[in-house]
């Protein structure tokens, strides 16, 4: 939906039905997306009353977001950290917007963070004991993927990212499909050094993803107008090497955790991405994730931008004043 006044747009949102969650946890919510808006509160209750309305009218009975269009993409407001620009894959709107959704009735229900960690200095001397401990201990060895195979890998990461992400809160699994589609838009960009594999006993029980933060380059080619800035962008993306990464995913088959293979494929993850980046930001992360934000601590990280996911019940939203 977009809002107009004399013809000049306004806002927008997008009322988005995902069968895959309600089927997945039962329930019956309604997502939100797409959010853009002026800085005026009628503007925004507007928007999300008739998202409400939408929503509502096909039996959903709750509103949550923002999903841009699910958890698998890029989701979250952003609550702290509007000094830096937005990595890939992660949303940016302006400060303002907080107090929009507050004017329209809409309550925070989790806390995502970024953390950043710079790569220039020395690897803490701690994490090297820990690691070389937990290896000594382990038989694990961490390979990198094979693009010569792609479909083969497809099927593992498909396997081992639906059974190891289920522990997050609104996570539904991802079909083989949808994984294969997400794979076509970002093969032009990844980086095969940093989509990595840990095995035990020559068998997949974790991986980890990463991807170069392309979004510098899209930054970069700002000032050019129209054809000449998808030019600008597809030149860069060809030639220049972006100086910072994004680790997007990192997760452990259940059957395997409280082994240190986190901490193993997390270290790896950072002594790669160091080889060839300037810094990486780990995100999104769940504020109840101890495990990785501590790691990201002890790697010299600091938190550096705050993410929320609102919600609303819809008989409640946007009710006049």
């Amino acid at each position: 939906m977009i809002a107009t006044a004399h013809g000049k747009p306004l806002g927008r949102i997008a009322a988005i039905i995902n069968r895959s969650h309600n089927d997945y946890h039962k329930d019956r919510v309604g997502f939100f997306g797409f959010f853009d808006s002026v800085d005026d509160p009628q503007v925004a209750k507007a928007l999300f009353e008739k998202a409400a309305e939408i929503l509502r009218a096909h039996g959903m009975t709750s509103l949550r977001g923002p999903y841009n269009p699910s958890i698998n993409d890029d989701c979250g407001l952003l609550t702290e950290g509007f000094d830096t620009p937005a990595f890939i894959s992660m949303p940016w709107n302006p400060p303002y917007y907080r107090e929009l959704y507050a004017a329209a009735g809409l309550a925070s229900v989790r806390i995502l963070y970024a953390w950043m960690i710079p790569l220039q200095a020395a690897t803490p001397a701690r994490v090297n004991k820990i690691v070389d401990r937990l290896a000594r201990r382990s038989r694990v060895t961490i390979r990198s993927i094979r693009m010569n195979d792609l479909e083969h890998e497809m099927k593992i990461l498909h396997r081992l990212y639906n059974v190891t992400l289920n522990r997050n809160w609104g996570f539904y699994p991802i079909s083989l499909e949808d994984l294969r589609h997400a794979a076509k838009d970002l093969k032009a960009i990844a980086d095969p050094n940093l989509i990595l594999f840990a095995c035990l006993d020559d068998q997949e029980v974790a991986f980890s993803l990463s991807l170069p933060n392309v979004n510098e380059l899209f930054h970069a080619a700002r000032p050019r107008r129209g054809l000449l800035r998808f030019l600008e962008i597809a030149l860069r993306i060809q030639i220049q090497r972006p100086k910072s990464a994004r680790l997007c995913v990192l997760g452990v088959d259940p059957e395997h955790q409280n082994k240190g293979l986190s901490a193993l494929l997390f270290y790896e993850a950072y002594v790669r991405t160091k080889a060839r980046y300037e810094r990486s930001e780990v995100s999104w992360v769940e504020a109840n994730n101890v495990e990785i934000l501590e790691g990201a601590q002890l790697m010299g990280g600091y938190q550096d931008k705050t993410y929320e996911i609102f919600e609303k019940t819809i008989g409640e939203i946007c009710s006049p004043t």
